[in-house]
């Protein structure tokens, strides 16, 4: 194998190696747990969306309208109140962000996200206080389980919500990677320019 060859086959595994997070970007199955107050999983939901609608920002968080949403399915028993399946046409929107870039690849709650660059500025996403991000169900009708704090389901909402289920577990079945960042793009386009120029000198000599 000549230089050219391999200098083109550097080239492809470059290219390769950078653009695969983009390649795992898009949609993507969420499975999400709930537990009651004895931790014990009472409500699960199928969550299936194009990950480029979830925000990893700091910016104020938007909800996603439910028409945008491709699949839901949310299953609870064993509550107080509210048991049953539950679907799209029973809500109106979800919310689902985090203050910063997070692995996708792996659990989300109780993943450490750092907001800005205050070391203090380290939170846990699925904390209550919603500071990390959040994560909520927002319904169409008083009878079907919703959001009233962020990672937090509530089965009886025409009473006294006295059934509070919290999220414990957020996991992407497709283990899908984050959007590569604008720096990632940049490598690569200075990994083509360094491949190109050693051709170019290659020829001359």
């Amino acid at each position: 194998m000549n230089s050219l060859k391999k200098m083109a086959v550097a080239a492809a595994a470059l290219c390769a190696l950078t653009v695969a997070p983009l390649a795992q970007a898009g949609m993507v199955t969420f499975d999400i747990k709930w537990a009651n107050a004895s931790g014990v999983d009472t409500a699960f939901a199928e969550l299936t969306l194009d990950s480029l609608l979830i925000d990893t920002g700091p910016a104020v968080p938007r909800p996603i309208d439910i028409s945008r949403v491709t699949g839901l399915k949310l299953t609870v028993s064993g509550a107080a109140n509210g048991n049953g399946v539950f679907g799209k046409q029973d809500f109106s929107s979800i919310l689902f962000y985090a203050m910063a870039p997070m692995d996708f690849s792996r659990e989300l709650i109780g993943q450490r996200v750092v907001v800005g660059s205050d070391p203090r500025g380290i939170t846990t996403f699925g904390d209550a206080d919603g500071i990390s991000g959040g994560f909520a169900f927002f319904a169409r009708e008083l009878t079907t389980p919703s959001s009233v704090r962020p990672f937090a389901l509530v089965t009886d909402r025409t009473a006294d919500y006295s059934d509070f289920l919290t999220v414990r577990s957020i996991i992407a079945r497709d283990g899908v990677s984050a959007v590569p960042e604008p720096a990632t793009y940049a490598m690569l386009l200075v990994g083509l320019a360094l491949v190109a120029a050693r051709a170019r000198s290659k020829n001359r000599g």
